[in-house]
């Protein structure tokens, strides 16, 4: 079995690059596909609210996206939990 799967993907879609939401099975931890934000401005501005690492990039996940994405976070957590929303 492979310990990525994936949970949520952009709803406005063609089938390819396209913004999703992964879960890794074996430890829970959330990983985003998404443009990476380049512009030194926008980088300077999140790092100034949380710095990032050297190790780090800052995905851009679309707006269009957040329902589908708290709507699987939220399946995840009912799953972890061992329950199911109705």
């Amino acid at each position: 079995m492979a310990a990525l799967r994936l949970v949520a993907i952009d709803p406005d879609t063609d089938g390819g690059h396209c913004p999703a939401l992964i879960v890794d099975d074996a430890t829970g931890d959330l990983l985003f596909q998404g443009p990476q934000v380049t512009s030194a401005g926008e980088l300077a501005e999140v790092d100034g609210l949380s710095p990032i690492g050297p190790n780090e990039i800052v995905d851009r996940i679309p707006a269009r996206m957040r329902d589908v994405l708290l709507k699987a976070l939220m399946e995840e957590a009912d799953a972890d939990a061992g329950t199911q929303r109705l």
